[in-house]
């Protein structure tokens, strides 16, 4: 399964998931070390945008990410199960407990979520605690810019 990201070149390839590892995410509580990635190019560009809030944004590159293709290490929560505030902002403590919870319980190395911005698009989360996380390909495909028009 292929997904993607956009990231500065310094954690493009970071496997440690620094980022979310220490400063938490929606689906991931401080701690517990997750990459996150969107499904498409377009839904990553969204995500990343909203996520520098207007910043000067920095030189940044779109990196594929391979995920092994074993339905087993991957699960999908219906919309119906996630918590009733799972898009509120900001991220709530219920969403990261249910994230790092499914992923445990499931011994999933992906967790298939909808994202807060668009809920028609998907996005993963990647467990880098998982035994199999090591399968797990990233990959620099190249610089990555938004249109000048976005930024206006």
């Amino acid at each position: 399964m292929k997904f993607w990201r956009i990231a500065t070149k310094k954690f493009a390839l970071d496997r440690t998931c620094h980022g979310a590892r220490t400063e938490g995410g929606r689906w991931n509580p401080v701690g517990f070390a997750v990459l996150y990635a969107g499904s498409t190019v377009e839904i990553c560009a969204l995500e990343k945008f909203v996520h520098l809030g207007g910043a000067v944004f920095p030189p940044l590159v779109l990196v594929s990410i391979e995920l092994p293709d074993d339905p087993a290490l991957v699960i999908r929560p219906a919309i119906t199960v996630l918590p009733e505030d799972w898009a509120e902002l900001p991220a709530p403590e219920s969403t990261q407990i249910f994230g790092r919870d499914r992923l445990l319980l499931h011994n999933a190395l992906t967790m298939l979520v909808p994202s807060a911005i668009v809920p028609e698009a998907l996005n993963a989360v990647v467990s880098a605690n998982h035994p199999e996380f090591h399968r797990v390909q990233l990959t620099i495909e190249r610089e990555f810019r938004f249109d000048a028009r976005m930024l206006r």
